[in-house]
């Protein structure tokens, strides 16, 4: 998504976790936050997320617009878009208002998709 032309995920991150950080807690954050390292515990961002190609995400994971290019193990919802590209891969129950996976992608869990208010 970062890079490409038509996407959600903001060209921008205001929080970056970078390759080789370790890090445990609790992230809390406005804008776009980027993780390429391992972080364990509870992310919850208004702004998009993505989780790079080395990043490791051991947490429950809330934001709009997720890019999930490594790997989540744990619950995600995302009030916008989840995209699992083709190295990506997420363990555990998904919520989102609509979901992309990519050949190669992987998604082991339950997902749930919230019915258009029209229906």
């Amino acid at each position: 998504m970062l890079g490409r032309k038509n996407d959600n995920v903001a060209a921008t991150v205001d929080t970056v976790i970078g390759k080789g950080a370790k890090i445990t807690g609790k992230l809390v954050a406005e804008g776009a936050v980027r993780i390429d390292g391992d972080f364990e515990g509870e992310v919850s961002t208004e702004g998009d997320l993505v989780v790079g190609e080395s990043g490791k995400v051991v947490a429950t994971v809330r934001g709009r617009n997720l890019l999930v290019v490594g790997t989540i193990k744990g619950d995600v919802a995302a009030t916008g878009q989840l995209e699992i590209a083709s190295t990506g891969k997420v363990e555990g129950d998904v919520q989102t208002a609509r979901l992309i996976v990519e050949p190669g992608g992987l998604l082991q869990g339950h997902c749930q998709m919230p019915l258009p208010a029209d229906a």
